[in-house]
């Protein structure tokens, strides 16, 4: 269920007994449209634009790039302003935002981490995404995911919301994002899998969490983390590895934790997120 107000989104997550405040000037989306409905994730097109664009580059640095340059190698005019209408629903391209600042400045830190990064990116910004992305990682290692498997419990979400190819089409991309991200292997015959989460991964669901107004030893286990198939424990290992690296303080003495992104933020953007609390 959700509610707005005073720019501010709160959404109850499954599996969590508090509402979540998802701050829109903070970069995260809320409503009920979906990229996925139409497209994947789209990593590979991702990877290519930030290629070819600086990373200090504006909003319509990366419009020009995609449309005027065809970075994406795209056949029609058409197909390009459609590919960057939907990178910037997926991932705002904004520089203002820090979730996309952030995806952009852990993105050349570690190429393995790439996958996890834009796929909590786009989960902060796609509700269809986000919400079906504990479906997934419910799913044991190794067990075969079934199609029709993943439209049941879209249509379990969203009754009524989709027609029967739309539903299909819908599941088709979301497994697809799924398998970007490394939660699905395999082409036709798809099985479970464990992404690659390093610490730069865990820092960036971590300042998610951080983002909504979380603190403390609770920004172990929000619904950002748990993206990530790991156990609180092991989220503080590779946290306590992150802040050896300089990512990120992480301090823990008993039950008293401390987390915090000295550098990464603007003052505006932590009383943004203190006023999500």
């Amino acid at each position: 269920m959700s509610k707005s107000g005073g720019g501010i989104r709160e959404v109850e997550t499954a599996g969590e007994n508090r509402k979540v405040k998802l701050p829109e000037s903070l970069g995260f989306r809320e409503g009920s449209s979906s990229v996925h409905t139409s497209r994947t994730m789209m990593f590979g097109e991702l990877s290519l634009v930030f290629e070819q664009v600086a990373r200090n580059a504006k909003r319509d640095d990366y419009f020009t790039a995609i449309v005027e340059q065809n970075v994406l190698g795209k056949p029609t005019q058409t197909t390009r302003k459609r590919s960057a209408q939907r990178l910037m629903e997926l991932y705002s391209l904004d520089e203002n935002r820090p979730i996309f600042r952030l995806l952009r400045r852990f993105w050349t830190t570690d190429s393995a981490a790439r996958p996890m990064l834009a796929y909590m990116a786009a989960a902060a910004r796609d509700p269809l995404l986000r919400a079906t992305t504990s479906f997934v990682v419910a799913i044991p290692v190794g067990a075969s995911v079934n199609p029709k498997e993943i439209a049941d419990n879209l249509a379990e979400k969203y009754p009524a919301r989709f027609k029967p190819t739309t539903l299909r089409s819908t599941a088709q991309n979301v497994a697809s994002s799924w398998t970007q991200a490394g939660y699905l292997t395999g082409k036709v015959n798809k099985k479970r899998s464990r992404p690659v989460v390093t610490p730069v991964v865990v820092t960036y669901g971590l300042l998610l969490g951080y983002l909504c107004g979380t603190r403390g030893k609770m920004l172990l286990d929000t619904m950002w983390t748990r993206m990530l198939g790991r156990t609180p424990a092991e989220i503080a290992d590779l946290a306590t590895d992150a802040s050896k690296q300089g990512w990120m303080n992480y301090k823990a003495a008993g039950s008293v934790v401390e987390i915090t992104f000295p550098g990464l933020l603007t003052t505006q953007e932590e009383k943004a997120s203190h006023e999500s609390d």
